[in-house]
């Protein structure tokens, strides 16, 4: 008996330290999907998987899309939309929580009805076209997947009515698309952004930075959200709708607030403490600020 219960005892102490091991590994050290450019089908209301004939990769791309119920009840209105970026790892799992709360915000009228497109970022491919793999990821997305959306489905096309919002990985994302294209979208939304610096990437994503950069110090720079918003901001001061919200990420972000400040560009900042790297609980934290940000981002959307 006494063996039994010593035998019990340290197989639920091992369970235990395996189960804080797991935890405590970082999202880059777990293991991920392999990158494909058809990602599994994700179920939920209002939601829709779908692919288009993408000459850049060769293949189909996918891409989930978020239509309002005002959509199928108004067949001549067409409406806002919001490019959406996910972070490491390429999960859509979440996706379908996540329009339930849009669903509810536009029912509540606390923001206008708006079509969300969940674009493919290949797992980790940072939102640029790689120079030692087949990802062209920052061309399917810019050059194929919006004009695709804006042909298929009753967008308003103009840079007033599309915003780029990103988490992690896509916060990274959505400033290199929002200040490198300012011509297309008229706000940017970057919910704890991956903008990390030369070092970080070099040191904490080498392979990463291999892949898409050529491991070259200056492509990397070129392409920072931090280049690209000095190199555009004409284009951008008074024109862009921007904000950051802020978990676990403080550095980089604190580096993008003060550059933006420098610059006079306004912008929202909000930076929350104790949550960590915690999509879900930033939205929520920002309660209905955030459903003012869509609204006041496509007032003039019309």
């Amino acid at each position: 008996m006494k063996k039994l219960t010593h035998f019990i005892a340290l197989f639920i102490a091992t369970s235990l330290i395996s189960v804080a091991i797991c935890h405590a590994q970082s999202p880059e050290r777990r293991p991920r999907a392999a990158a494909s450019w058809q990602m599994p089908p994700v179920i939920g209301a209002n939601l829709h998987y779908n692919t288009f004939e993408s000459k850049a990769a060769g293949e189909k791309v996918s891409y989930l899309i978020y239509l309002p119920e005002a959509y199928e009840k108004n067949k001549d209105e067409h409406f806002p939309v919001v490019f959406w970026l996910h972070g490491v790892g390429g999960s859509q799992r979440g996706v379908p929580r996540m329009c339930e709360n849009f669903t509810a915000a536009i029912a509540q009228k606390k923001m206008p009805p708006v079509i969300i497109v969940f674009a493919n970022g290949m797992v980790d491919g940072f939102y640029n076209d790689a120079l030692n793999a087949p990802r062209p990821i920052e061309t399917v997305i810019i050059k194929e997947l919006i004009p695709h959306v804006d042909t298929m489905y009753r967008t308003l096309a103009k840079r007033e009515a599309r915003m780029i919002e990103g988490f992690s990985m896509g916060g990274y994302g959505a400033g290199h698309f929002g200040f490198k294209y300012p011509e297309l979208f008229g706000s940017i939304s970057m919910i704890d952004a991956a903008v990390v610096d030369l070092s970080t990437m070099k040191n904490r994503h080498a392979e990463i930075f291999q892949r898409i950069f050529n491991g070259k110090d200056a492509l990397f720079t070129a392409a920072h959200p931090l280049a690209l918003l000095e190199k555009n901001v004409a284009q951008i001061k008074g024109h862009t709708l921007i904000r950051q919200a802020v978990g676990a990420l403080v550095g980089p972000n604190v580096t993008l607030h003060e550059k933006m400040s420098t610059l006079s560009i306004a912008h929202d900042y909000d930076h929350f403490e104790g949550i960590g790297h915690n999509l879900a609980a930033i939205y929520e934290r920002l309660g209905d600020r955030n459903w003012a940000f869509y609204a006041k981002a496509f007032a003039k959307a019309k």
